[in-house]
């Protein structure tokens, strides 16, 4: 059983807690935070030893968090615009990104 088909039934037997919004996946290319996410992520893996607690993994991830490069970050701003119109022209489709 997938990861997304377990989370979506642990939904289900908790309805009443929470409300589950339909959100289809067609947008995923304007999702800039996802890329930070696998920066994030490969930064996180390289470093040794492992993170030996929660608060050393907390400590860790809020360290790359405020390092994170300037540079990178606006050029994923300045990518939205043409993201943006890929999206739409795709119809909220695939897009080369």
């Amino acid at each position: 059983m997938g990861k997304a088909r377990v989370v979506l039934e642990w939904f289900e037997e908790h309805t009443d807690e929470f409300h589950l919004m339909f959100w289809p996946p067609n947008s995923q290319d304007l999702n800039r935070m996802e890329h930070i996410w696998d920066v994030m992520d490969q930064q996180l893996r390289a470093q040794t030893p492992p993170c030996p607690n929660i608060s050393t993994l907390r400590d860790r991830c809020l360290d790359i968090w405020y390092n994170l490069s300037p540079v990178m970050c606006q050029k994923l701003v300045a990518s939205m615009f043409g993201r943006v119109a890929a999206v739409l022209k795709a119809r909220g489709g695939a897009t080369r990104y």
